[in-house]
């Protein structure tokens, strides 16, 4: 017997609230340096910058990104190497809160903090979000697209490209939009379409929905309704 999911599992304004509850998360654990810096950091974790690199990309000046980067280092959320000429830094994924610090840090002022933001216009039109790839295994190379699959019924890619445009800008990387309409979804589902399965099988960012959403959108309307699950429409 699958288990009943609560009518706001589908509501566009339960998941603004949820992304909106992040932020002020945030911003109650983080100064704005402080964002700024780990959301460069813990976004694009395999690049690693110099000083001079992440004050241009965070507007910090040289005083506060020192003393932010110092702090981190002490407290081995980062660590740093010398090459060349330059020290060049990167998190620490030994570290014991890695995990659990790149995980906020994503969902707040991360990747799915910005997209989410970005994506809040059009909630009312999507079912279901996600970053997927080498972004989302937290193998992905300097300068890489971030891939982004998103299941809706009104949306359109016009819409979707014109939308993510400022994301592209916050995140400084290429936004690569897969758009599937609820019913090409399921449909890709039943063929066994290999580049959808292959997606569904790996790791994923949830910038809305979530791992329990994803699975209910591939049983039919009916299916739902006769497990005590609302219809998406």
């Amino acid at each position: 017997m699958l288990r009943k999911y609560p009518p706001w599992t589908y509501n566009a304004n339960y998941q603004f609230i949820h992304a909106k509850i992040w932020r002020m998360i945030a911003q109650a654990l983080f100064t704005p340096a402080q964002q700024k810096l780990l959301g460069l950091l813990f976004v694009r974790v395999n690049e690693g910058f110099h000083l001079n690199e992440i004050m241009r990309l965070t507007g910090l000046g040289s005083a506060s990104a020192q003393r932010e980067l110092r702090r981190l280092h002490e407290s081995g959320l980062i660590t740093s190497e010398r090459i060349g000429n330059v020290r060049r830094f990167w998190p620490n994924k030994e570290s014991l809160v890695y995990p659990e610090l790149s995980g906020l840090v994503q969902k707040t002022f991360g990747i799915v903090g910005v997209l989410s933001g970005t994506l809040a216009p059009l909630r009312a039109q999507l079912h279901l979000a996600f970053v997927s790839g080498a972004t989302a295994k937290g193998q992905d190379l300097p300068g890489s697209a971030i891939d982004l699959l998103l299941v809706g019924e009104e949306a359109n890619y016009g819409d979707l490209l014109t939308g993510l445009a400022p994301a592209e800008r916050t995140l400084r990387r290429k936004i690569n939009p897969n758009l599937y309409t609820l019913a090409d979804y399921r449909r890709r589902l039943r063929e066994g379409q290999p580049f959808l399965l292959q997606v569904l099988q790996q790791p994923k960012l949830f910038v809305i929905g979530d791992e329990s959403l994803l699975h209910a959108l591939a049983l039919p309307d009916s299916s739902m309704q006769a497990n005590g699950m609302p219809s998406i429409f």
